[in-house]
């Protein structure tokens, strides 16, 4: 007799390759004990519905970069489908960076907002991404191998490698006792090296009925680069569009638009 697991495992395969009918992309590939730990993560993150039901989230907190050696303020509006605007202000210095679709851009006190192609899009595309993974695992949209157990902290963690036709390759750690994903790695083509781009989440607290971090750690190959503390989430709230459109302050960057789809039309 068939169990509820594999039946269960077997629907959400079924439903994949429903998805992908007329498509040209290549079946995924996705082994079983990745499957049941994704199971696991959905019913943590609060199941299916749930996870559907968010849309959209922003957050307001502190940070502290080692890099720069300097604390200031972190804020982060995220919006399904592939909206993302990060700003990190210090003091004497400010950085924001918008994610929409397939464009992205960067403004910082050195340089205007401007377009942002290769890799460094590709790493804004990724912080998305590390963000949108309960809900881009509950539909089925990446390719799946269980990678074992291994430490993070003195946390125990399943692992699973996680990567689409797009990129990075992304390494997922699940706390085995909440099954919350504690730790993101995506490796980065910076040419002439790869380099590995992590997250740690910790200090998770529910908000309106969804786990979210308060305590997040970024590193760049290995080494310590900032620590975030959050003190505010807000889950769907009202966001206005045009947070997600290259202006600054009410100042439209009328060059940086027309320029990236000139180029990201040329590189397809």
């Amino acid at each position: 007799m068939l169990s509820s697991n594999f039946l269960r495992h077997l629907t959400r395969l079924s439903l994949v390759a429903a998805s992908l009918v007329g498509l040209s992309a290549r079946a995924l590939e996705q082994d079983a004990p990745s499957l049941a730990l994704v199971d696991q993560v959905v019913q943590a993150y609060g199941g299916a519905a749930q996870i559907e039901r968010v849309v959209a989230f922003n957050a307001d907190g502190f940070i502290n970069a080692s890099v720069r050696q300097k604390g200031g303020t972190y804020k982060r509006w995220f919006k399904r489908p592939r909206m993302l605007r990060v700003e990190t202000a210090y003091p004497g210095s400010t950085e924001t960076r918008v994610l929409n679709g397939e464009l992205a851009w960067r403004y910082s006190d050195s340089s205007p907002m401007t377009g942002v192609q290769g890799p460094s899009r590709l790493a804004m595309v990724y912080q998305y991404k590390q963000l949108d993974l309960p809900y881009g695992l509950l539909k089925g949209q990446y390719n799946l191998r269980h990678g074992g157990t291994e430490l993070v902290g003195d946390l125990s963690t399943e692992v699973m490698d996680v990567w689409d036709d797009e990129g990075p390759r992304i390494r997922v750690n699940v706390d085995t006792q909440s099954h919350y994903i504690v730790k993101v790695a995506g490796h980065i083509n910076f040419v002439p090296q790869t380099m590995v781009l992590a997250v740690e989440f910790s200090d998770f607290k529910r908000v309106d009925g969804t786990p979210m971090p308060f305590h997040i750690r970024n590193f760049a190959a290995g080494m310590p680069i900032s620590e975030s503390l959050i003190s505010r989430y807000a889950i769907n709230p009202a966001l206005d569009s045009e947070l997600f459109v290259p202006r600054l302050k009410g100042r439209e960057t009328t060059q940086a638009a027309p320029r990236v789809m000139q180029l990201t039309a040329s590189s397809r």
